[in-house]
């Protein structure tokens, strides 16, 4: 055992000796996210009785970070990011509603930590389009809705090109104008949380 103890420290100690590298290049980010979905009126249409409308939805993320400026364990990163989910749900004797959204936007993050595995805190401004069916019908989209989108994540390389990722982010609704489908819809913040990989 004696001896075990001893290979295990040799073995051990040039690692924690090693120098950390600094952050730079680039991390490309493919995630499941799960979202929450707005419920008010205005983002969902007049639906019939007994309707239940999707508050969560499931879907696909992914995002690219490029380094720029000088640093080494705390950088400025610049990139995009974008989702698509959906949510559906069904009563008894209701219609089924389904609601979809999809939304992309810039945005520049501060990062802390190293090449190994750093977290980070972003923000930007993009849009989003919401989208919902009763049934067959599909509603008037109203167009892209600008978004601003604020949150934070971190990246773990279990090696030396793939990392596990995981990312919190709060996007806000500006209000949407009214159309002859629905009424106006209010501002609101929906969260979204992804877990996947990272590559560079």
């Amino acid at each position: 055992m004696a001896a075990a103890l001893a290979a295990l420290l040799a073995s051990a100690t040039p690692s924690g000796a090693q120098a950390r590298a600094p952050l730079g290049g680039w991390a490309i980010d493919v995630r499941a996210v799960t979202a929450g979905l707005p419920t008010s009126a205005g983002w969902t249409p007049s639906l019939p009785n007994g309707s239940v409308v999707p508050t969560r939805g499931f879907g696909i993320d992914g995002g690219v970070d490029l380094f720029v400026g000088p640093g080494r364990h705390r950088r400025l990163s610049a990139g995009v990011s974008g989702f698509a989910v959906q949510g559906r749900t069904s009563g008894t004797g209701a219609a089924t509603v389904t609601t979809r959204a999809l939304g992309g936007a810039p945005h520049v993050a501060v990062n802390f930590g190293h090449r190994q595995g750093w977290s980070y805190l972003s923000l930007g401004a993009g849009g989003v389009e919401i989208t919902s069916n009763v049934g067959d019908v599909v509603d008037d989209p109203g167009g892209t809705t600008l978004t601003y989108h604020y949150g934070g994540g971190a990246r773990w390389f279990l090696r030396d090109r793939v990392a596990l990722s995981l990312d919190l982010r709060f996007w806000a609704l500006t209000p949407r104008p009214a159309s002859l489908a629905r009424s106006k819809a209010a501002a609101t913040t929906r969260v979204l949380f992804a877990a996947g990989l990272a590559l560079r």
